[in-house]
């Protein structure tokens, strides 16, 4: 069972909530971002840049963020990162995640593999397998992601976190990850994004947010 299957009343209430949070919640791959945006989001949503590289790094070595769900304005699940402490989004692409050992990315070639996409489970939640291909004429640093099956390729990570994520890998590191956008078996997949981490860390990120933590952002 996935992790967006074991929220039935978050995902309830976020389908009831007011109209005015669908109609901030804008799809990342449908409007373009705005001055004062990101992700076609309110930038005031985002954690700021605050020179701390370690904000994200808890005083027990874990991050201080958790996934949450997230339902945009397309209708589409995915996971979102949420600090723990002001219940602000966190950007897939910041810097400090790395140094909270969390490797975010888009995959890129999807549309090379439409077939597969549809035919995996790419669900947000659902684990993923990572597969180093050192062969690869392209780049060698190649890290391409499949189901949990190893049966389905989505596609491959981007090639700057793949750098990064090969070395990890080869050095055996076990890292672990699972998709945070994309499709069930048997739907159309044209975006898959997945979340990367040691299986401490990974676990960490998955399990509920604190009690008494400032609600995410977009619910208040």
């Amino acid at each position: 069972m996935g992790f967006m299957d074991r929220l039935p009343r978050r995902a309830k209430r976020l389908d009831e909530a007011s109209p005015e949070v669908p109609q901030r919640a804008k799809p990342v791959d449908a409007i373009p971002s705005q001055a004062g945006e990101r992700d076609g989001l309110p930038d005031s949503w985002y954690v700021p840049q605050d020179g701390n590289p370690d904000r994200f790094v808890g005083a027990d070595g874990l991050p201080t963020l958790r996934l949450i769900p997230y339902w945009d304005r397309g209708g589409e699940h995915v996971l979102r990162l949420c600090e723990d402490g002001t219940g602000l989004l966190v950007g897939p692409t910041d810097r400090r995640l790395p140094r909270a050992g969390i490797y975010v990315s888009q995959l890129r070639g999807e549309a090379h593999h439409q077939a597969e996409c549809r035919a995996g489970n790419f669900h947000p939640g659902e684990t993923v397998r990572l597969v180093r291909e050192p062969e690869n004429p392209y780049d060698r640093n190649a890290v391409a992601v499949y189901d949990v099956t190893g049966n389905y390729m989505a596609a491959y990570v981007n090639k700057q976190k793949a750098r990064t994520l090969a070395k990890l890998i080869d050095s055996g590191a076990e890292i672990q990850a699972i998709s945070i956008r994309g499709t069930r078996s048997g739907v159309g997949c044209h975006q898959v994004a997945i979340l990367a981490a040691s299986a401490d860390v990974l676990r960490h990120v998955l399990s509920p947010r604190p009690a008494g933590a400032p609600q995410p952002v977009y619910e208040r």
